[in-house]
């Protein structure tokens, strides 16, 4: 599995921190499910006024982002990708090869998003 930063949802829980449901960002395994055995490694994200997309914006259309879904591709994994901008979305898709993008500035709901994309 490949390690990184991302946004997951808590399934269940063991640790008094976390409870089904959370939002957590943090250094998880890149796949559909994992155990967690170092919590200390993620942080819950509580419901601010900040958007969600804050916490993904910058995950793929940056130099490490394009890097990491590249090397994920070529290692068989279905890669999506997050960027800021149309010409972005279409750079991540055409020229990187990811299965999909999303421009986070323009999608209201991430998890329908993310539905349709996958």
């Amino acid at each position: 599995p490949i390690n990184g930063y991302g946004v997951s949802k808590v399934i269940d829980s063991g640790h008094s921190n976390f409870k089904k449901g959370d939002l957590v960002w943090g250094l998880t395994r890149w796949k559909e499910y994992s155990i967690v055995n170092a919590p200390e490694s993620l942080f819950k994200i509580e419901h601010t006024d900040v958007p969600l997309s804050y916490y993904t914006g910058i995950l793929a259309s940056g130099a490490v982002g394009q890097l990491v879904g590249q090397f994920a591709k070529l290692l068989g994994c279905y890669v999506i990708g997050s960027a800021g901008t149309k010409e972005k979305v279409d750079l991540l898709e055409n020229k990187f090869g990811f299965d999909g993008a999303v421009n986070y500035k323009e999608e209201q709901d991430l998890e329908a998003t993310l539905k349709r994309l996958a």
